[in-house]
């Protein structure tokens, strides 16, 4: 710090550098996160030569995303953080929140999400999901932080499916007075969907 010529302290060489070296760091730690998201990718991939172009796999009967993988901003999701439980991402500021995965639909199919933190306590009764344009509404279980659906309708055909998390309550810590000015719904774990 040096000293202004009215007495006071003047902060900004050591702040700017300060602000520089978070700033590498937040870079550094998202490419880290991607490699490893890379290679646990790379590492789910069967053995064994790729189907030709005619060949049709099956798909999988679940879908699990967490949030030490790869969520992106635009589908409404702040960089990863961690406590006591886990990995966790704040969602916002939107109110919804979007997974996109290919699932097998043919039968009927539950969804499970765990969350670190429901940002305001009335998030825990009303939370649901849209699926097909369906919500679904995720009842906890017992006093954890513990979601799950009602069994979600089967369609046919094999395309993509488009899972909507729907965050009804926003809070910012900046109205408590914090100076976390971010708009945050929930605190995401991980969701899976599976047979019901």
């Amino acid at each position: 710090m040096s000293v202004t010529t009215d007495g006071g302290y003047e902060a900004a060489p050591d702040l700017a550098a300060l602000r520089a070296e978070v700033a590498d760091l937040r870079a550094r730690m998202d490419s880290y996160e991607r490699i490893l998201q890379l290679r646990d990718a790379a590492l789910d991939q069967p053995p064994g030569p790729a189907p030709g172009p005619a060949a049709t796999l099956p798909l999988p009967d679940h879908f699990d995303i967490a949030a030490d993988q790869l969520l992106p901003v635009q589908d409404g999701f702040y960089q990863l953080e961690w406590g006591p439980e886990g990995a966790f991402r704040w969602t916002g500021p939107a109110q919804d929140v979007g997974f996109d995965t290919w699932v097998d639909r043919s039968i009927p199919l539950v969804a499970t999400l765990r969350l670190f933190h429901f940002g305001t306590p009335a998030n825990a009764g009303e939370l649901a999901i849209e699926v097909d344009g369906t919500a679904y509404p995720l009842a906890r279980e017992g006093k954890d932080k513990l979601l799950r659906s009602e069994p979600i309708a089967t369609r046919p055909g094999n395309g993509p499916t488009r899972i909507t998390l729907r965050v009804p309550h926003l809070h910012s810590p900046a109205a408590r007075g914090a100076a976390d000015r971010r708009v945050l719904g929930v605190a995401f774990q991980r969701l899976r969907i599976e047979p019901a």
